[in-house]
């Protein structure tokens, strides 16, 4: 026994600290953060965390109940990861408010996100529909753990990572660990910190009323080694340490320390410690002979009783919000709203379908990705009728980032008039002038180097397109039946209209939005290129 209790390990579970012997088994499970089930391993590859991600968008995308399909699939960026957030099997349910219930709809959310060497797995049921976001803030609050690594930030240690203070409803965390002694089947020890719970009765009161309604016989198998109150390093509890004599003869050994807590306050959770000798291992199976002795029982309990303690924090800078990022590539589905600005790429194009309006689209930030209306190959009878089949796909339409043209205007300084500069092409120099930039000018075309401004700033120079006309500017939005306020290529913003991009000059009157059945109603028009000629 003294080469258990010589060498110790520490571990941090949840906002505490306990040392175990350093051959202890150790795992932390049962982990909530935020309102959400979290779970983390380090026994997954990269690949594997890939393959497992596609594994479940697939099986969500298949979903063919009416309230079980896949409604989003969010990319996920954190400062050390990424992953993803998906949002599935919206369902009706209901809730009471003011004594009278109320029709709502449920959503599930699930998360993964791929940290340095580990995997974190975060999900939660019957959600309001908002959740999705929620998870999305909790999880980038996540920083994987190296192996016995003690972190000095602010947070709650799930294991192989530690969620950063401050994160969203952190007052109901939860982390539960398991421990086990090599060669000692029989040992085990549970630590379990539970945050946000209502104060019950405490350990020495509920011991007492179980006593009192005990049987003679039973409670003469019960011995009392240690019953009172214990603070261990400020934290106030009660112990109670019990040795049974079983019915089959055999000794087990019961310890367990409790503190109530606060609940209101994180650092002061419901916790509880035990220590259990004598369990059969095997599930069901009868009480076994305790493998360790009860003096050794009782060094190993206060070794690390005694050493139960909060972790002490260092400083922290003010928290620094994270920009939420799109990368190329990003997925978004129909229905969603638009995360980024740019040309979306439809997936779901091979050689036999095209898209209306094509395969890529621009699409604003802020606006609902449109379900596709996909463009079959026509028959030979409808070739002949000049019909084109069309139908809608019964899941939403999955979009790619594709390009994320969206830059800033900037001023195009006049060029020098061509007298001036000597060009032998006099009349083609202030055309080709703004096209350049300053800084690949001399190289494309060196006799035109002096028509650049050179003030202009280094970067290729926008495109005339996309200056201002007029007053009107790029996102601009107008209704149809009114007056187009400058020549360009004009989106409907009705994603059910089979116009998509059209240009129109300035002054002509933006036309009603044409839909599939010939319908023809009132839209808005939005200008995202502006452009002279078609």
């Amino acid at each position: 026994m003294a080469k258990m209790t010589g060498t110790m390990k520490t571990v941090c579970v949840g906002r505490f600290l306990i040392d175990l012997p350093a051959e202890a088994t150790v795992r932390l499970r049962r982990g909530f953060v935020g309102g959400y089930d979290v779970a983390s391993t380090d026994r997954e590859t990269d690949d594997d965390f890939t393959e497992r991600l596609g594994a479940l968008e697939n099986t969500l995308l298949d979903g063919k109940d009416e309230y079980g399909k896949l409604e989003s699939a969010k990319d996920l960026l954190s400062a050390t990861g990424q992953g993803k957030v998906f949002v599935h099997n919206r369902r009706p349910a209901q809730t009471i408010e003011n004594g009278h219930i109320v029709a709502i709809e449920d959503v599930d959310v699930h998360g993964l996100l791929r940290l340095p060497h580990v995997s974190i797995d975060a999900q939660a049921q019957g959600m309001a529909p908002g959740s999705g976001d929620g998870l999305a803030r909790v999880l980038r609050r996540f920083r994987a753990m190296q192996p016995g690594e003690i972190p000095r930030e602010p947070g709650f240690c799930l294991g192989h990572a530690i969620v950063l203070d401050p994160y969203d409803d952190a007052d109901t965390e939860s982390v539960v660990l398991f421990a086990g002694l090599p060669g000692h089947p029989d040992v085990s020890i549970v630590l379990s910190s539970m945050a946000g719970v209502t104060p019950a009765p405490r350990l020495l009161e509920r011991h007492a009323i179980t006593v009192d309604r005990r049987p003679l016989f039973m409670q003469l198998a019960f011995s009392h080694l240690r019953e009172a109150a214990r603070a261990i390093n400020g934290l106030d509890g009660d112990e109670l340490v019990m040795r049974v004599r079983e019915p089959n003869f055999t000794t087990g050994y019961s310890f367990q320390w409790e503190m109530p807590g606060r609940q209101a306050d994180i650092n002061r959770p419901f916790m509880t410690l035990e220590l259990a000798a004598g369990t059969n291992p095997a599930s069901g199976g009868k009480p076994v002979q305790s493998t360790l002795s009860e003096g050794a029982l009782i060094d190993l309990w206060d070794r690390i009783a005694g050493s139960l303690r909060l972790r002490p924090t260092a400083p922290q800078a003010p928290a620094v919000v994270e920009p939420t990022a799109t990368a190329l590539g990003a997925i978004a589905l129909a229905g969603d709203i638009c995360p980024h600005t740019g040309w979306w790429q439809c997936t779901e194009v091979n050689a036999r379908v095209r898209v209306y309006n094509g395969q890529r689209q621009f699409i604003a930030e802020g606006k609902r990705m449109p379900q596709a209306l996909l463009l079959p190959q026509p028959t030979v009878w409808q070739r002949v009728r000049g019909l084109q089949p069309s139908y809608e796909s019964r899941s939403p339409t999955r979009w790619r980032l594709a390009d994320k043209r969206h830059r800033p205007r900037a001023p195009v300084h006049a060029a020098p008039a061509a007298a001036a500069t000597g060009l032998a092409i006099q009349g083609h120099a202030s055309s080709l002038a703004p096209v350049l930039a300053p800084d690949l000018a001399p190289v494309l075309a060196p006799d035109l180097a002096p028509v650049i401004a050179p003030d202009l700033a280094f970067g290729p120079a926008p495109d005339p397109d996309l200056m201002p006309h007029g007053d009107a500017l790029i996102g601009s939005v107008a209704q149809s039946s009114a007056a187009c306020p400058a020549s360009g290529w004009w989106r409907c913003d009705d994603s059910e209209a089979l116009d998509g991009t059209r240009w129109f000059a300035a002054g002509s009157q933006l036309p009603r939005a044409s839909f599939a059945q010939r319908v023809r109603r009132h839209s808005s028009w939005t200008l995202v290129r502006l452009a002279s000629e078609p």
